[in-house]
């Protein structure tokens, strides 16, 4: 929702919305909606209907789905607490260059 009002500070633009107009974008979110897998159907039809049109006349049609960006989700580990910690510390040391350590 943020990105479709171009608000950086998600926050203050919650504070800025009642209950009530939170809800109407929710609905109107379910009816168009406006994130990314959207934007990403939209990129793949166009793409599909521009290999259709130059497709040889003996070749298969394409479909928008041959065209869909696909992302697989691969397991991850749990991260030990000493992995944790250490990455903590690098976050810290990163930025706030007086730090010596956590």
């Amino acid at each position: 929702m943020a990105v479709k009002l171009g608000r950086v500070n998600v926050d203050a633009m919650l504070r800025g919305i009642t209950a009530k107009q939170f809800m109407e974008w929710m609905a109107y979110a379910r009816l168009e909606p406006f994130d990314e897998v959207r934007a990403d159907y939209r990129a793949a039809s166009i793409c599909a209907l521009l290999a259709n049109i130059n497709r040889g006349a003996k070749q298969k049609a394409y479909t928008i789905e041959d065209f869909l960006l696909k992302f697989e989700r691969t397991k991850s580990r749990r991260q030990t607490a000493q992995e944790q910690e250490q990455i903590a510390r690098a976050i810290v040391l990163a930025f706030n260059s007086g730090a010596r350590e956590l």
